[in-house]
């Protein structure tokens, strides 16, 4: 149906009704069987000249079409297309329903494969379900992005392949279910995974939860993963988790805190995008690949931490609004250390705290501004010009560490003595009750945690009289279990083999 050039012409007497598409079409003395929609059969293109341009309704497709072809529909004012009983409809091509004002539609049975945005830009589409009974195999790229009223979608047993950002920039979806039987993808309380769960790749934007943990055995979020969610404030990743894909928290506008777990390694382009609320960000010592403006338009980050193993810092690696941002720590001891002239885009009022002057020299040589470059004591962030120089709140007076004989104390913004867990320059600490700092071994609510000599609570591996533990990013000691990297650890927590 269509010559793939022009669309057809529907008369005055047409408009806003239903239309049903022939299965046959006679031309001369000849019959022919109608198997496709062409190219842009039913696109919609206003008039140039201003004059009206009629359409109907809803529109039926036969049983005999095969195949809707590419932009076969694009921008369609249908409200419904409607598929004969008996539909033999295989494929429905790249763009084929883009920009349509399609408003529900039943795909039928006979349909195996979905092309690259096939649906997107319809952004009054409310209701897409397929047959119970459906063949569909492969939904290619961003066949369902850039929706705003689909609240709900369920993926059919059959289908075997998703193509990527399936559901980018779309604003409306509160959960992506997945019909029993299906061997390849599983939906987990509407959060759409890999049939082995390694690969997160849809939290719905409309989910309402205002925190997560990925489940354990997470190795991926995928591109666009949480992107354009509305509500999750705290989000805590799990040991394992080695990728956090292409644009995945864009937009994710009430995120306010997240835990990115020591297994991390891939970190890709503009994963953190747009996160208007998010104070604070702590990249873990592992993580080996940047993509460029991997953190970008972050107008309420304060303070940044880069981990100790993080040798090669790429281009753009900071950059947008950063209207809050004060101090970013490099936590960094190697002489291999390297950033590009342009890693930074940042206000020259943010300061820079580092472990050696090698650190410094590299900043120094690479930055385009003249932010101050702090040298810190490796491991001891508190020295004594801490106590020579306090930070002073003027209604209140010290705020911050000080040290009386021998032991450290730490005063809140109200002048008090602080008890409890105390966050300071991205790193943790433990005042006891006296609010004396605590070092060595904690046990708080049950789990244990090790405070180094400097105070601040370890992550990781790290030693203690000669044998090893490991404890998760959030601090909490591993015991008789395997650790994400593959050791085992005994009952008191010891590395065993």
């Amino acid at each position: 149906m269509g010559n793939g050039v022009t669309p057809v012409e529907f008369e005055a007497g047409q408009d806003g009704k239903p239309f049903t598409i022939p299965t046959k079409i006679t031309v001369g003395d000849k019959v022919f069987t109608v198997t496709e929609v062409a190219s842009q059969a039913f696109s919609y293109y206003p008039d140039e000249t201003g004059r009206i341009v009629y359409y109907p309704s809803s529109i039926t497709i036969p049983s005999s079409i095969k195949k809707i072809q590419k932009k076969g529909f694009h921008g369609s004012k249908a409200k419904t297309i409607i598929f004969d009983k008996g539909s033999q409809l295989e494929k429905i091509e790249d763009r084929a329903f883009d920009f349509s004002e399609l408003e529900e539609i039943e795909l039928p049975a006979s349909l195996e494969y979905i092309g690259t945005s096939a649906f997107s830009f319809s952004q009054k589409l409310k209701k897409l379900t397929f047959s119970s009974s459906s063949k569909l195999e492969l939904i290619s790229h961003e066949a369902f992005a850039n929706l705003s009223n689909l609240e709900k979608l369920t993926l059919p047993k059959s289908v075997k392949t998703l193509g990527s950002n399936l559901f980018r920039l779309t604003t409306s979806l509160k959960h992506v279910d997945v019909e029993e039987g299906n061997e390849s993808f599983a939906s987990v309380d509407g959060v759409l995974f890999s049939k082995d769960k390694t690969q997160l790749i849809y939290y719905p934007s409309q989910k309402n939860d205002e925190s997560y943990k990925t489940p354990k055995g997470t190795k991926e979020l995928a591109s666009y993963s949480f992107n354009k969610n509305s509500y999750l404030k705290k989000l805590e990743l799990n040991e394992g988790l080695e990728k956090i894909g292409t644009f995945a928290f864009a937009d994710a506008i009430k995120l306010e805190e997240i835990s990115l777990p020591n297994s991390l390694e891939t970190i890709e382009r503009l994963a953190f995008y747009g996160n208007l609320e998010l104070k604070e960000l702590i990249l873990p010592d592992n993580v080996k690949n940047f993509g460029k403006h991997v953190m970008n338009g972050l107008p309420k980050l304060k303070s940044l931490t880069i981990g100790n193993n993080i040798n090669s810092l790429p281009s753009f690696f900071l950059s947008g609004v950063l209207d809050s941002l004060k101090e970013i720590h490099i936590k960094n001891k190697s002489t291999e250390f390297s950033v590009k002239k342009d890693t930074f885009a940042i206000p020259e009022t943010v300061k820079f705290y580092v472990t050696s002057e090698h650190i410094k020299d590299v900043l120094k040589s690479n930055l385009s501004t003249s932010n101050d470059i702090i040298v810190e004591k490796v491991d001891n962030i508190k020295q004594e010009t801490d106590v020579a120089k306090p930070k002073k709140n003027s209604n209140q007076g010290v705020v911050g560490w000080v040290k009386d004989k021998g032991l450290w104390y730490y005063l809140n913004e109200s002048g008090s003595m602080a008890t409890g867990w105390v966050k300071d320059k991205g790193l943790w600490y433990y005042l006891n009750e006296s609010g004396s700092m605590a070092t060595g071994w904690v046990k708080d609510k049950g789990l244990w945690y090790y405070l180094n000599e400097s105070g601040s609570m370890a992550t990781g591996w790290f030693t203690v009289s000669g044998k090893w533990y490991y404890t998760y990013n959030s601090g909490d000691l591993l015991v008789n279990t395997t650790t994400p990297d593959g050791y085992r650890v005994n009952a008191n927590g010891e590395w065993v083999g």
